[in-house]
């Protein structure tokens, strides 16, 4: 797989502008397996997918097994190169505010269509790789893979706006599920009450939108559940020993009565 660039530099001397000429190949180290074959078909957070390295780089896998989540990168052949601005996938403004830079979303249509997944690898056989997600259809070439570090690559703080309307609540449920069990490393009851209270606020409260920041106060002694909660509004909540979650929007509060698999809701 070869592909040649013409890098305009951004550095100048006196007034003539300096082209350089780059010529790059990128090796293809190995190929996507998955049941989902048309890339539209993907599911939003992706499917359970497998790498199958080509035998040449079999050695290059000495100590992987000390990672539990890696970085694959892999080349989108079928992507389009030319569009700057895109409307991402599922999103209902197909209008102006829907319009993105390529380089604010994650659209495979970009300049250099490389795929970028940080997923877990629950599996190895060999020169096979199984992992819980990717979202890369079947025969998808794969051209590297770099360890995940925790002590490098998490961005806790971190925060990103909005990019377009949830299709559902289904589509908050997964998407919330799939962030505090990344957090959490395991799943619990406490979790699962997180992500249902967490949909319930978003779609009933919200309007399927996010504020611009959380304040909410969580019971003490449910360490799961405040740590979900934690994981999915990525602030950190107070505490207090009353068994309810209480979130403050606005100039309003609206409280979740916890039970003991459920919740009853109130709104003040």
């Amino acid at each position: 797989m070869e592909t040649r660039y013409r890098v305009q530099s951004a550095a100048r001397k006196g007034a003539h502008e300096v082209s350089v000429e780059l010529n790059a190949t990128l090796r293809q180290i190995g190929v996507v397996r998955s049941a989902i074959i048309e890339r539209k078909d993907l599911p939003p957070l992706g499917a359970p997918a497998s790498i199958e390295l080509f035998p040449e780089y079999g050695d290059a896998l000495l100590h992987i097994e000390k990672h539990s989540h890696l970085w694959v990168l892999a080349w989108l052949d079928t992507a389009a190169r030319d569009p700057l601005q895109v409307i991402p996938r599922g999103l209902k403004d197909q209008g102006e505010a829907g319009l993105h830079g390529v380089f604010a979303v994650r659209s495979p249509a970009r300049p250099n269509p490389i795929g970028l997944t940080a997923a877990r690898v629950v599996g190895r056989s060999g020169l096979r790789i199984d992992f819980d997600a990717l979202d890369f259809n079947d025969g998808t070439p794969v051209i590297d893979l770099k360890p995940y570090f925790a002590s490098r690559d998490m961005i806790f703080s971190a925060q990103s706006q909005q990019v377009g309307r949830p299709t559902d609540a289904d589509a908050i449920r997964e998407s919330a599920h799939v962030q505090a069990l990344a957090f959490a490393g395991q799943e619990s009851d406490g979790l699962d009450l997180a992500v249902e209270i967490m949909t319930h606020f978003r779609t009933e409260v919200l309007g399927y939108t996010d504020p611009e920041t959380w304040d909410l106060t969580v019971p003490i002694d449910r360490p799961r559940l405040s740590e979900a909660l934690t994981a999915l509004t990525r602030t950190w909540p107070q505490f207090h020993s009353v068994d309810a979650v209480i979130f403050r929007y606005g100039a309003f509060t609206y409280e979740y009565e916890l039970h003991e698999d459920d919740f009853r809701f109130y709104p003040h």
